[in-house]
């Protein structure tokens, strides 16, 4: 998969010992569908992966906004907040259509 967005966060609450990570990437497969990876776990242990795929890139946007607002309500869940760590574009790719301005406004507070 050729990855064309990654957005990565990271949740820590030491009096918990909740160490979390969170990973988003964008992307296209060789036949040119659309593919969204995610990847969570503990910070610095291997972790989980979800893979989704369509030739519609709505259906996908769609699972990148529900992940990533899902991620907001962590301070009632885990009792802190996910952090943005990384934000990476590829040249030419337009992210407005996956992340909008109030999306990533909440993710930058």
């Amino acid at each position: 998969m050729l990855a064309l967005l990654t957005i990565s966060l990271e949740a820590h609450n030491p009096e918990r010992n909740h160490h979390r990570r969170y990973e988003v990437t964008v992307g296209r497969d060789l036949l040119g569908d659309w593919m969204v990876t995610i990847r969570y776990g503990r910070t610095g242990q291997g972790g989980q992966e979800c893979r989704y795929g369509s030739s519609d890139p709505a259906a996908m946007q769609a699972v990148v906004r529900e992940h990533l607002r899902r991620r907001l309500s962590a301070p009632l869940r885990i009792g802190c907040s996910y952090r943005l760590t990384a934000l990476h574009v590829a040249g030419g790719f337009d992210s407005h259509r996956w992340l909008t301005p109030r999306l990533m406004e909440q993710l930058l507070l």
